[in-house]
């Protein structure tokens, strides 16, 4: 299974797609990949510590300089941390642009990787060019916070699939739901009233916690007892349940 995690209005994407691409590599016999290709740019090579030659791999699968498959590039780029192999977006952000506009083609080759994808995808915006590969993924996970104005605009764009300028493609047939991440900023949405909105669009509710983060951060993986009991990683695991039995009904 593919799963883009994006966001509409705020942050928390790439969190996000972490601590999913975790969950999921506890449960797939084949492990996770998490691949950042976020077009303004990567960030995770500041957060968890990188061997050098696996910053930026991204960038080496979109400009080979070696005669590989596209699944070998990504093999050759990854870096493998708590069971998940993470290719990292160029820091860089017109590098990360580049890497959607590719000498190889990357895309469609997701779905030769052993094991789930998550595709962290940033902030999307009319003009940007991760369109191309929300045809690739099996779903859509938009991240907001319950803010009142967040929400709001987060579930707007989720009635619209996606295209609020001429410019937007849009999502298609692509199912698309929305994780909030509960936090103390400005007057939230209570969890009941998002819930009556969206029904089965609300992929998750998240509660904040930096400790479980740090340790994801730090290289735990899904069965890391700290995580095993963090309220963070279970609302992820109920969220990463939402996203896949659809999918597995349709397959059938």
């Amino acid at each position: 299974m593919i799963i883009a995690v994006g966001c509409w209005r705020g942050v928390g994407a790439t969190t996000t797609a972490l601590l999913a691409a975790t969950c999921m590599a506890a449960i797939d016999a084949n492990g996770a990949w998490l691949v950042e290709a976020d077009p303004a740019g990567g960030v995770l090579a500041g957060r968890i510590a990188t061997p050098s030659h696996c910053v930026g791999g991204l960038e080496r699968v979109a400009f080979p300089a070696e005669r590989l498959s596209v699944a070998e590039s990504f093999t050759a780029a990854a870096h493998v941390t708590g069971g998940r192999r993470i290719v990292l977006g160029p820091a860089d952000p017109f590098r990360a642009f580049a890497c959607h506009q590719p000498r190889m083609p990357w895309a469609a080759a997701l779905r030769d990787l052993p094991g789930s994808v998550v595709v962290d995808i940033g902030t999307v915006r009319a003009g940007s060019p991760i369109w191309p590969l929300l045809a690739q993924v099996d779903a859509v996970l938009l991240v907001a916070s319950p803010e009142a104005s967040a929400a709001v605009a987060a579930v707007e764009w989720v009635k619209v699939v996606g295209r609020i300028s001429p410019a937007d493609p849009g999502l298609l047939d692509t199912p698309t739901y929305i994780a909030f991440v509960e936090s103390p900023a400005g007057i939230a949405f209570p969890k009941a009233t998002l819930q009556t909105e969206l029904a089965d669009r609300l992929a998750g509710w998240l509660p904040w916690e930096p400790a479980a983060v740090d340790l994801v951060h730090r290289g735990a993986d899904g069965s890391d007892r700290r995580l095993r009991r963090s309220a963070l990683m279970g609302a992820v695991n109920q969220m990463i349940a939402r996203l896949t039995v659809p999918q597995a009904v349709a397959s059938k």
